[in-house]
């Protein structure tokens, strides 16, 4: 138990004391085997269920360090194929719907009509979504192009002021080691000119800044003008950007549509590989089943690549605007993210309320509720693939249905009052005193 703040003689003192009160309580109950064996069943699952609970708890304070990778269900629900996975996978990201909002268009029209567009009306034809993301920052550009613009006045006058100082300088260096005064005159008159040019140089580039700086606010509307076309261009066609995909090697230039058809693609053989293996009722051969699992995973990973490179787009051109994301900014907490939170607490309490024997009967139930979601998420059924890390090769029954079963079973007795604090808090609630052996 190393990966928990636990001291190891609390810990042996909690495992001594718990054998102890378990031989106590058998003995109270003549001796009877089902009472200790049923005992010790709910014993070791709520060990289970709170040691689970605490590393998952300790993990998350630790945060990433080259031993630890705080606790997270995403990866576990990222690839369930059950019910309630596609559910799940929604509360950390939906990116079907990012892919509809951001990806997707309204309209049709080719590349070549959409090339033939203006700029404005380009512009015009970014998603809704994306739109209004690149107008909030309106003001930013604007900014933006203000600061550029002084910085361009900033640095004329700098220019001008180096080239100056420069041609004094060689001014200086030739009158010194001219030997004649038409020497001397030749280069004073050499470093007027250079100065000259120097300074009308100068108030050209101050000239074109301070017309910069006089309509940054226009300035600042084009740059957002700009940004939605070139995300227009991408969503209809007419630009490509670099891709990853699966089942494609190498490094790629594709546009949305052709993403979009690739997800398709792949969603297309994953239904069709399921259709072929169900006709068998599940029962194909491994190769069979290694396709399907290969498919899902990969309509999957298409559709999340997608949206995360969409989002990676509109961020980049958010930078255009001058976007600056705050480095000191807690990221919002995804809904999938706080139900982590929310149930590595449920493991610990419930756990503990089985360990302890309160309120024991109810403890049983929610943890098997607990487990059939689980197990809904991830079914071991023979046409899916393995969840994460599965020992051995399930067939219908895992781990999870026999737990559950487990945690049914005992709910059926009042093992609380057998050895727990149920015999104390429900006392009032029984009719009578004695426990049943």
């Amino acid at each position: 138990m190393s990966h928990l703040p636990i001291p190891l003689s609390v810990l042996y003192a909690g495992l001594a004391g718990t054998l102890i009160a378990l031989v106590v309580a058998t003995a109270t109950n003549k001796w009877s085997l089902r009472v200790f064996f049923l005992l010790a069943l709910r014993i070791a699952i709520g060990w289970h269920f709170t040691f689970e609970g605490l590393h998952k708890i300790h993990s998350i304070h630790t945060g990433v360090t080259d031993t630890n990778r705080p606790f997270s269900s995403e990866p576990y629900f990222k690839v369930a194929p059950g019910p309630l996975g596609a559910q799940m996978r929604k509360q950390f990201s939906d990116p079907e719907a990012e892919i509809a909002k951001k990806v997707r268009v309204s309209e049709s029209i080719s590349r070549a009509e959409f090339l033939r567009l203006s700029p404005e009306e380009q512009a015009k034809k970014c998603p809704e979504e994306v739109r209004n993301q690149f107008d909030a920052l309106e003001s930013n550009a604007k900014q933006l192009a203000k600061s550029e613009a002084e910085r361009e006045l900033k640095d004329a006058t700098t220019a001008e002021e180096k080239a100056v100082k420069g041609a004094t300088e060689a001014e200086g260096k030739a009158t010194k080691a001219a030997k004649t005064d038409a020497e001397r005159t030749a280069a004073k008159t050499a470093g007027d000119a250079a100065r000259a040019k120097a300074k009308a140089e100068g108030d050209k580039a101050r000239e074109a800044a301070q017309k910069k700086l006089e309509s940054h606010e226009k300035t600042g509307d084009e740059l957002v003008l700009a940004v939605k076309a070139a995300y227009a261009r991408w969503v209809y066609g007419a630009d490509a950007r670099p891709a990853q995909v699966k089942f494609i090697s190498g490094d790629l230039q594709l546009t949305a549509p052709q993403r979009l058809d690739h997800l398709e693609w792949v969603r297309k053989e994953a239904r069709d590989a399921e259709e072929r293996q169900s006709l068998g009722l599940g029962n194909g051969t491994g190769t069979d089943s290694k396709r399907v699992a290969e498919f899902r995973m990969g309509a999957i990973t298409a559709e999340a690549d997608l949206a995360r490179d969409a989002n990676a787009f509109i961020d980049e051109l958010k930078k255009d605007l001058g976007f600056k994301p705050d480095p000191n900014a807690t990221p919002e907490l995804s809904v999938g993210q706080r139900m982590d939170r929310f149930t590595m607490w449920f493991l610990v309490v419930v756990g503990s309320c089985l360990m302890a024997g309160l309120l024991t009967r109810l403890a049983c139930v929610m943890a098997a509720g607990f487990l059939v979601m689980t197990y809904l998420a991830h079914p071991a059924f023979p046409w899916y693939p393995l969840p994460p890390n599965t020992e051995g090769n399930p067939l219908f029954i895992n781990k999870n249905v026999i737990e559950a079963l487990a945690l049914l079973a005992l709910a059926c007795y009042p093992t609380g009052r057998w050895l727990g604090l149920d015999a104390i808090v429900l006392r009032p609630f029984c009719k009578c005193n004695g426990c049943p052996a």
